[in-house]
């Protein structure tokens, strides 16, 4: 539990810090060529424990390797985000899958969950800070609500799409895409 609120509270701060360097101009937008694979493998490490102790299995379909251009720390708070709020919404013993395919001008990133899932009437809020939308997650988990907020402001930067689909009671479908050129 202490690790866990420890997360919760590095997470916030993290996003606060990210928010408001975004929206007074003061975070340099870095696009360099990375792999993709490579950053997911990697922030999924950070988060293994975490879903170990909440008996959550995440899965992976990921390609070997994916160059894109972008910059490695906002795609980075995006993944951490997505994948946070997966495990803070799935109940334990349940799973999570990281999805990344590449087409022709973009790769898609998906982060599915088999967890609480949201209400329709609540979808259209969860990226705009105008019309904040927060709950608990299975464990009483709190949240801000910032973090997709953050997320699509990051993805937007990019050129990119973010999106959510969900059924309540089955999970959610966060998704993104990154133009690979």
């Amino acid at each position: 539990m202490i690790v866990q609120s420890c997360n919760n509270a590095t997470n916030l701060l993290k996003n606060l810090l990210d928010w408001s360097r975004s929206q007074t101009g003061r975070m340099t937008f870095n696009r360099l060529r990375f792999d993709l694979i490579g950053l997911v493998n990697e922030i999924t490490v950070i988060y293994c424990d975490i879903a170990v102790q909440k008996k959550i299995n995440i899965l992976k379909e990921l390609p070997a390797e994916l160059q894109i251009w972008g910059d490695v720390n906002m795609i980075s708070t995006v993944l951490r985000n997505l994948i946070s709020n997966a495990i803070k919404f799935t109940y334990p013993g349940g799973n999570i899958t990281l999805s990344v395919t590449k087409t022709n001008s973009e790769a898609l990133v998906k982060v599915i969950d088999n967890g609480v899932g949201i209400p329709e009437v609540a979808l259209d809020k969860l990226f705009k800070i105008s019309s904040k939308f927060s709950t608990s997650g299975t464990q009483n988990e709190e949240g801000t609500g910032l973090g997709l907020i953050l997320c699509k402001d990051f993805i937007d930067k990019h050129n990119g799409k973010i999106g959510v689909e969900s059924v309540l009671g089955k999970g959610s479908t966060f998704w993104f895409s990154l133009p690979v050129e």
